[in-house]
């Protein structure tokens, strides 16, 4: 135990002195002309240890720098800025502002610059309201830093403004940009009787969805003469067979149609005497609608509540064809001519060609509402 002490007391002497040297040899050399000694040199390993081979230090440093790599690997790429977008649109088969009835309005549009995987939103507005959308991909013009798109409406029929607007919408890899194209309008044409087209087709169709009696064919027929003419008289115009473009306008746009003045009455029909049409009526709606004439002044056809109570097939001896009676000898019948004004002697006279459908429609013990 005191060999022991003996000897730490020795060290912490040894110590103190090292303490004690170290701090007076700055303040020394500072009063000497001569620099101070280098520092001793770093002490090598050990004797007995071998010094690292240089293979060894090489392979630390690849250690530390592959280290390095990874981590610079591992952070985020800098976000990169969405490229400009300009967006053009053209329409194609509008003229003067105006497209055909019946046709489709086309519209192509460039996407600049190209981007890959880019979608232009095209839509088409009548009166501001969306009635097509539709999301075509911008794909890439040969030759050029542009992407294509392309857009067709549906069949325009209906009156009004219409207007195709597209917009890219933006996102990671390409601002928003927006087209307009201009407002354009229906153009409907002034039909004839004799008429064969597409068109005519779809002036069929019209007046058969407003209530009137014709065939769904593309021919302007003796039937669309007749049908033409109970719309006219329905809706107060001239009486005449033609279709100008305010008729096929109207009919566009479902108005022009009869309304009914017994639509409680359930399966009947309604004669108006002061515009000359019968209509075919069921559930409240007008079926059928046809130009008639009733009564001259001098034998005017008979006005009331009536129920159909006999029919007769075919002609009769007065000329009368296909009859369907509804007070002693009054009824609604074909016959030759049927002029746009009264002159029957108090039937209600009807176009031959419609005679037998109007005879097949009618049961008997339905009512009959005669008035105007």
């Amino acid at each position: 135990m005191l060999a022991v002490n003996g000897r730490r007391r020795t060290g912490l002497v040894a110590a103190g002195l090292t303490a004690a040297l170290t701090a007076t040899l700055p303040a020394l050399a500072t009063g000497q002309d001569e620099p101070a000694p280098p520092p001793p040199p770093i002490a090598g390993p050990a004797a007995d240890e071998p010094a690292p081979s240089p293979a060894g230090v090489a392979g630390e440093d690849e250690g530390a720098a592959d280290s390095v790599r990874g981590a610079a690997s591992a952070l985020p790429l800098p976000p990169t800025s969405p490229k400009p977008a300009h967006l053009s649109l053209h329409l194609h088969g509008v003229h003067h502002g105006k497209v055909k009835v019946g046709r489709k309005a086309r519209a192509v549009g460039y996407l600049r610059p190209f981007v890959a995987k880019q979608h232009v939103q095209v839509k088409l507005l009548r009166h501001g309201h969306v009635i097509q959308k539709v999301n075509p991909k911008a794909r890439k013009v040969r030759g050029k830093n542009a992407g294509r798109y392309r857009f067709h409406s549906s069949r325009l029929i209906k009156p009004a403004g219409y207007r195709i607007v597209a917009r890219h919408v933006a996102n990671s890899k390409q601002e928003r940009a927006t087209a307009r194209s201009p407002r354009f309008r229906i153009r409907y044409p002034d039909l004839d009787p004799g008429d064969r087209n597409s068109v005519v087709r779809i002036f069929n169709h019209l007046l058969v969805h407003e209530g009137y009696y014709t065939t769904h064919g593309k021919h302007y027929s003796a039937r669309t003469e007749w049908a033409v003419m109970a719309f006219r008289k329905v809706n107060g115009m001239r009486r005449t067979y033609n279709a100008n473009p305010a008729i096929f306008r109207k009919l566009a746009d479902h108005r022009g149609s009869f309304n009914l003045k017994y639509p409680g009455a359930g399966r009947h029909v309604e004669v108006d005497i002061s515009r000359q049409v019968m209509v075919l009526a069921d559930n409240g709606k007008h079926k059928y609608t046809f130009p008639v004439s009733t009564g001259a002044p001098a034998t005017p056809t008979i006005r009331g509540h009536f129920h159909f109570y006999s029919r007769q097939a075919g002609y009769n001896s007065h000329g009368m064809y296909y009859s369907v009676y509804f007070h002693g000898g009054y009824a609604t019948h074909g016959y030759n001519p049927v002029p746009p004004y009264p002159a029957s002697h108090g039937c209600v006279r009807n176009p031959i060609p419609d005679s037998r459908f109007i005879y097949n429609w009618i049961r008997l013990g339905e009512s009959i509402y005669v008035y105007g």
